[in-house]
């Protein structure tokens, strides 16, 4: 995908946000979004993701700096960023008795489409995310999974230039959720900028052009998923399945990403496979892979902590 050389479609200088008790939620934060960019911002709980979210929506005044949508100041002009975003939030809707259909037809009509090419459009995004089944279920009704794709279909109803999308995948089936990414990737393809908040790191990886991992209400790393993985360039990734608890790991191996999961550096190969080896033929050894770093463990290198990762069925 090229990426169209202008103007950012979302840029944001130095952004601090204090509130009243001192809580310092954003720390000078600066990034910029190109058309038909797709960027994760990823981070721990209490990052400051939220609070960065929710200034870029015109939601929360920040304590200084700018933000800038299509050049225009929405912390001068709030109502401009509520008027032309997409946006997808984590928590539940409040429109819990509105059908499928009637929350995407809805949307799309309120992003200015005619009500025709607004039907049309819910018809055909009803097909494309397999929600036709649904059409008439009431939000309230709905499972988990089908009330956050029928929110994705209606933040993505209009013709928004840019779509802020927090945890799209939370509750959402396998299936749907690869026609999920599938829509994500063919929305960035198509010119419209995406700024993702996942933890669901290996399977946003394959849409993310670039990503940042803020931590503490700053950037601490910022760059393409390949550029990132110099932090972790010289180790492996080992994946292992035991039974029961073995507490004989050697010391070469570290488990930033939680249990069974451990990164070590590639000279240490030989005595790892060693190990396996042992365990294998002590019978606690059920199942392992080796392969390189992925990004939960820059996620997890970069903010010097354990995370806890999404369950992928």
């Amino acid at each position: 995908m090229g990426l169209v050389n202008a103007a950012p479609v979302l840029a944001v200088r130095d952004l601090r946000k204090q509130y009243r008790g001192g809580t310092l939620a954003n720390a000078g934060i600066s990034l910029s979004l190109e058309a038909g960019e797709v960027y994760g911002l990823l981070g721990p709980n209490g990052a400051g993701k939220t609070t960065l979210v929710r200034q870029v929506l015109g939601l929360l005044r920040p304590t200084s700096g700018n933000i800038l949508v299509d050049g225009v100041d929405v912390v001068a002009n709030p109502g401009f960023s509520r008027r032309t975003i997409g946006f997808l939030p984590q928590g539940q809707f409040d429109l819990q008795s509105i059908h499928v259909d009637e929350l995407i037809f809805s949307v799309a009509c309120l992003r200015g489409l005619a009500r025709g090419e607004a039907r049309r459009r819910t018809e055909d995004l009803l097909e494309q995310l397999d929600l036709t089944a649904f059409r008439s279920t009431s939000m309230h009704a709905a499972s988990g999974g089908i009330r956050r794709m029928a929110g994705f279909a209606a933040a993505i109803a209009g013709d928004a230039r840019l779509l802020v999308l927090d945890e799209p995948t939370n509750d959402v089936d396998p299936i749907r959720r690869q026609l999920l990414w599938n829509t994500i990737a063919d929305l960035g393809r198509r010119g419209t900028t995406v700024l993702l908040v996942t933890h669901n790191l290996a399977e946003a990886e394959r849409v993310i052009n670039r990503l940042a991992i803020i931590d503490g209400g700053r950037i601490l790393r910022e760059g393409t998923p390949a550029s990132l993985r110099s932090v972790v360039t010289e180790q492996l990734h080992l994946d292992l399945i035991l039974a029961g608890d073995v507490a004989t790991h050697p010391a070469l191996l570290a488990d930033p990403s939680g249990p069974g999961r451990y990164l070590f550096d590639q000279r240490d190969l030989a005595p790892v496979s060693a190990w396996l080896t042992s365990l294998r033929e002590d019978g606690l050894l059920l199942d392992f892979r080796i392969g390189p770093p992925t990004l939960d463990d820059i996620y997890a290198v970069s903010v010097g902590q354990k995370i806890e990762l999404e369950v992928v069925a």
